[in-house]
This record gives C-alpha cells, structure tokens and sequence, in this order.
C-alpha cells in the first residue's frame, strides 16, 4: 500500500513539472511571437509616418533655431502607431543614483513592449540664474526629453537642436547681435596680435610654398626661408617643417 502511493506521489511530482516546463515553454513562444508582431508593426508604422520638419521658429540668424514641438509630433505619430496597433506611453521613473528619468514605452497590442529611459538634466546656467522660473525650466527639460525619448523609441531622426534655451533669451540675442559680433571680432584680432613674429612668418611661408605654380616660386621661397632664419623669424623646427614642405610640392611639380 505505501509503496503504491509512494508511486502516485512520485507520479503527480513528474507530471508537475512536465506542466511547468511546458508551461514555460509556451510562455516563452508567445513572448517571441508578441516581440515579432511588435517588431513587424513598427516596420510598418516607420514606413507610413509622414515627413516632419521644423515647424517653429525661435529668433534669426546664427542666434536662432527651428525645432518640431512635441504637441505636433504627437498629432503626426499618433494616428499611425495606432493604425498598427501601437501606443505610447510616457511618465517618470527613479534610477538607483536617484537621477529623476523619463520612461517611455512603446506597447503593441499583443502585450509586447519596448522601453527607454532618459535622465532629466538642467544646465548648470539654468539652475544658477534667478531670473529663470525654476519650475519653467523644468518643465522645459521635462519637453525637450519627452521629445527625444519619443523620437529615440520609434527610430526618427534625432537631430539636436536648442529649444530648451528661453525664446526670450534668443530673441535678445538677436537684439545685441551686432555687439556680440564685435566682441567676436576683437577675441579674434587679440588672439592673432598674440602670435608671435615666428608663427605669423611661418604661416605665411607654409600658404605661399602650397600655392607655388613653379620650381622657380619654390626656388625663391627657399631662399626666403633661409633668410628668415638668419633674422631670426623662423625656429629651426619651422625652417625645417618647410623646406620638407618643399621637398614634396617639388614632387608634385615634376
């Protein structure tokens, strides 16, 4: 009697198991079944998405950018993702660093998903300047990475642009363009006063030797360098730089 039941026991245990691996099994091929269809349905939405450029315009110029605004992505992307089954989902999450991060999902109707998770960051300006509501650049940050989540999961083009910057910010930019330039301009000519006499000789000889059209230029320019030395206004290394640089347009010359 007890060995009878010890079989049955043993029995129901193998049976037991034969149903987990088998449930198992069956698990796993209907998640590579779901991922294929999410996969195939993606494919397809990426082929049917409509062309989207930059619709808005922030300032002009070098001190202005274009950007497509998260709003009118969604009303571009949403209609096809759900023509093929697809939706997405958005909302917040924690990384172990405690580094606030956007989470975003892209679900198929078959209970298969994908999914990203993008940190939240805020310029170090941004967070310095009082004058900045800290509450509007959040929500700036919040956008701006939504918009690149969304872009990232569904394989659009990521192209940076700058619109978390303040239009305000941009459009006085634009005001002081003209000052800003002639700051550029005086960085500029310090900089090019600070050469020294050897680099600005240098310069020059390097763009006559590769603009030379003859031997004879080269020939010249050769004579020019060893004068130079003798002045003092080329370093050994430069005069040998260029007579090397000769040496090889005299090659091409042949």
């Amino acid at each position: 009697m007890l060995m009878l039941i010890g079989v049955a026991i043993q029995k129901k245990f193998t049976n037991s198991a034969y149903q987990n691996g088998l449930t198992n099994k069956t698990k796993t091929m209907t998640q590579t079944v779901a991922s294929e269809a999410l996969a195939m349905a993606l494919q397809k939405a990426q082929k049917e998405f409509p062309s989207m450029g930059k619709t808005k315009q922030v300032g002009v110029g070098s001190f202005g950018y274009s950007y497509l605004p998260l709003e009118q992505m969604l009303s571009f992307v949403t209609p096809v993702l759900l023509k093929n089954g697809l939706c997405i989902s958005q909302g917040f999450g924690c990384s172990s660093t405690g580094q606030t991060l956007i989470v975003t999902k892209l679900l198929h109707k078959s209970g298969a998903f994908l999914k990203s998770e993008l940190p939240i960051f805020l310029s170090e300006r941004d967070m310095a300047n009082p004058k900045k509501n800290q509450t509007h650049n959040w929500g700036g940050a919040v956008t701006y990475q939504r918009r690149y989540s969304i872009k990232l999961i569904l394989g659009l083009e990521t192209d940076m642009d700058f619109n978390m910057e303040d239009e305000k910010e941009v459009q006085e930019k634009n005001i002081n363009k003209g000052e800003v330039i002639e700051t550029l301009r005086e960085q500029v000519k310090a900089k090019t006063s600070n050469k020294s006499d050897t680099d600005v000789t240098f310069g020059l000889a390097k763009n006559a030797i590769l603009n030379a059209k003859s031997k004879e230029q080269l020939t010249d320019h050769q004579k020019n360098i060893a004068t130079r030395f003798a002045q003092g206004k080329l370093t050994l290394t430069q005069k040998e730089q260029l007579e090397t640089l000769i040496v090889n347009k005299l090659k091409v010359l042949k």
